[in-house]
């Protein structure tokens, strides 16, 4: 299975060496172009390809792992190709340093599904510093808690597999709401680096 990856930092790079290393490929973006990804995909070896914005987000699941201010840009320029997929939303609503965005009362993750209706957002992967979602311990990342959320049962199940599948353990907590007021950037588990035992 090919996951669509849209941001190729620190998280969106790490997220792709832990789905390669789990047996799916990536097709993995940048706003750069595919041009300036050479050098990754020849890291990440032959499970990742390049491509732009558009075709990576014509996958079945797409990761969106950009900067708060570019959030909204781009997914309105994906918001066709993602219509009926699964966006997995890995953004803080953080903006300077250190700032929290006014969202006036909603979640990030509900700010995002609004960009893209007909798409199933699925909040995970935020909670972590990219070192610990790299953490490669056998003995204590596949008790690595990940924290997902969505309003949708069948999203959500398919979103905690892959967790699971990349080696986490998937703790489910609610809709994008109730999730968000408590997993986002300055809440309760925010920075939080659980492991179940």
């Amino acid at each position: 299975m090919k996951i669509g990856i849209i941001g190729a930092g620190t998280i969106g790079t790490v997220l792709a060496k832990k789905l390669i290393a789990a047996g799916y490929q990536v097709e993995i973006s940048n706003s750069r172009g595919p041009n300036s990804l050479k050098d990754l995909v020849n890291e990440l070896g032959a499970n990742a390809k390049a491509v732009d914005a558009k075709t990576a987000a014509a996958n079945e699941i797409v990761i969106l792992a950009v900067r708060w201010a570019d959030v909204e840009q781009t997914l309105k320029k994906i918001a066709a190709p993602l219509s009926g997929k699964i966006l997995i939303d890995v953004t803080n609503p953080v903006i300077g340093l250190g700032e929290i965005a006014d969202l006036h009362g909603s979640t990030s993750s509900e700010v995002v599904a609004s960009y893209v209706p007909g798409t199933q957002v699925v909040k995970a992967f935020n909670t972590l510093k990219g070192q610990w979602l790299n953490d490669s311990l056998t003995d204590t990342n596949k008790n690595r808690v990940v924290f997902l959320s969505g309003n949708d049962a069948g999203a959500n199940a398919k979103v905690a597999q892959m967790t699971t599948d990349m080696g986490f353990t998937p703790i489910e907590l609610g809709n994008l709401f109730i999730g968000g007021m408590v997993q986002e950037y300055g809440k309760p588990l925010a920075l939080k680096n659980l492991l179940l035992i």
